[in-house]
């Protein structure tokens, strides 16, 4: 793509200028070591679609410049023409993306500093539901998938997207709770042309199971893998995979109904050992029964949790096994909601909008999984230029869960937010919109982590 190509000419225009200074007469002058600024970068957005379907991409800027980004959508057939739009500095913009089809994803390409960029997808009748998660920041050769389900009336797909020009080759392998591996021939050597993308039906492949997971391993190319599950009683959930397992998962929740499912995955015949704790604004408590709970190698496991107001599921291996970890909450009006979490807290993110209508209670969760209380800045990045970038400070105490003031989100439901704080927490969007309540659909979506050298714009 052109943004590896702009990458690409600058590293050798470097080189060049290496090799000249090294053929001029008398030492070089040490020159001061400039910071460390993102000059481009892609993002991959394996969101999915449906027939009448709308989709939006926020893109996010933090920074103290314009940023420009390009926008493709994929799909099955051959990428149409991209699109090209500036994000002010300190600002964000929402762009609508093709989510026609049940394949649909959108390659964001940005240039001249960094982003942040996810995706919000809502369905159409008879379908009803929303989704959103942040983007892929790199695609890779290994992709894991856990919260699809498979039971009666659930239909589950995984969504893979080449951005590349090249093609990519890959197999896929499905998990479950109680039966082996499932390698289906049909799914070795799957062949993606470049530039496009494609759905697996994964309900066709395993049926009547709480939870399947996915491993996706390529043998040709890279790509970028998400998945999308549509209840026949309306409700549409996603999440974004990640390309490792880890040895612990952090799993926000706040505003649904107050009942939700764990989903651990471990990918290793090696089985695992692990708790899991909840922490919410009281004192933390054990989730269910599972302290140094045993799940076998190559399997899946649904736990429920019972969770009230902002809340995260902290969930540890305590033999150094690595698993994958997922949650899924349920919804007041039908429409769940799903995260893949994070397996790292860190001190600054940012938070892209979960409301697509309104009414909407719009909210932010902020957790802090350490021993030491913490002050958190909430700055909100505007959707239009002129509008007011508030910012409001709180403390969290130390394994407490709070959320944005009443209020804070109001002036801008769809703005994104920079989160800011003196330790390492955990911050998503967690928010409901629609229907005459403001309850009808339900989207839960982690931050993401602004890497160092990004000035932030105040």
């Amino acid at each position: 793509m052109r943004a590896w190509g702009a990458v690409a000419f600058l590293a050798v225009t470097a080189m060049a200028a290496a090799g000249v200074a090294a053929e001029q007469i008398g030492p070089a002058v040490p020159a001061e070591v400039p910071a460390g600024t993102a000059v481009s970068s892609v993002w991959a957005c394996p969101h999915g679609g449906g027939s009448g379907w709308e989709g939006t991409v926020a893109l996010a800027n933090p920074g103290v410049v314009p940023v420009e980004a390009r926008i493709t959508d994929l799909s099955g057939g051959p990428a149409g023409p991209s699109e090209t739009v500036t994000v002010p500095a300190g600002g964000q913009v929402l762009h609508p993306v093709s989510a026609r089809h049940l394949e649909s994803a959108t390659i964001v390409e940005a240039f001249g500093g960094w982003l942040a960029v996810g995706w919000l997808v809502r369905a159409a009748e008879p379908d009803r539901g929303v989704t959103a998660e942040p983007c892929a920041p790199q695609t890779g050769t290994t992709w894991l998938t856990t919260e699809t389900s498979t039971e009666d009336g659930e239909e589950a797909f995984l969504i893979v997207a080449n951005p590349f020009t090249a093609g990519a080759v890959f197999d896929v392998v499905l998990y479950s709770p109680d039966n082996p591996p499932l390698r289906d021939p049909d799914w070795s050597d799957i062949v993606l042309r470049g530039g496009r993308s494609m759905a697996l039906p994964i309900s066709r492949k395993v049926v009547g199971e709480t939870a399947v997971a996915a491993v996706l391993q390529a043998k040709v190319g890279r790509v970028a893998v998400g998945t999308l599950a549509v209840s026949a009683g309306g409700g549409v959930r996603g999440t974004l995979g990640t390309p490792v397992p880890g040895t612990t998962w952090y799993l926000p929740t706040k505003a649904g109904a107050g009942q939700a499912s764990l989903i651990t995955f471990v990918p290793d015949d090696r089985g695992v050992s692990f708790g899991a704790d909840l922490l919410s604004t009281r004192e933390p408590q054990v989730v269910g029964d599972l302290v140094d709970a045993q799940q076998g190698g190559a399997t899946t496991q649904v736990a429920p949790v019972i969770t009230r107001g902002p809340s995260m599921i902290v969930v540890t291996s305590t033999d150094e096994g690595t698993f994958v970890g997922a949650l899924r909450a349920d919804g007041q009006s039908g429409d769940d909601a799903a995260t893949g979490g994070t397996v790292t807290p860190g001190p600054t993110w940012v938070i892209l909008p979960t409301v697509v209508d309104e009414p909407s209670f719009p909210g932010i969760v902020v957790a802090n999984p350490g021993t030491d209380a913490v002050t958190v800045t909430l700055r909100r990045l505007p959707t239009e230029d002129g509008a007011p970038a508030d910012e409001v400070s709180f403390q969290i105490g130390s394994s407490k869960v709070s959320s944005a003031p009443e209020g804070f989100l109001e002036a801008d439901p769809r703005a994104a937010v920079m989160v800011s704080a003196s330790g390492p927490v955990v911050a998503a969007g967690v928010s409901t919109s629609a229907g005459v309540r403001g309850l009808s659909l339900y989207a839960i979506a982690v931050g993401t982590a602004v890497p160092d050298g990004v000035v932030a714009a105040r």
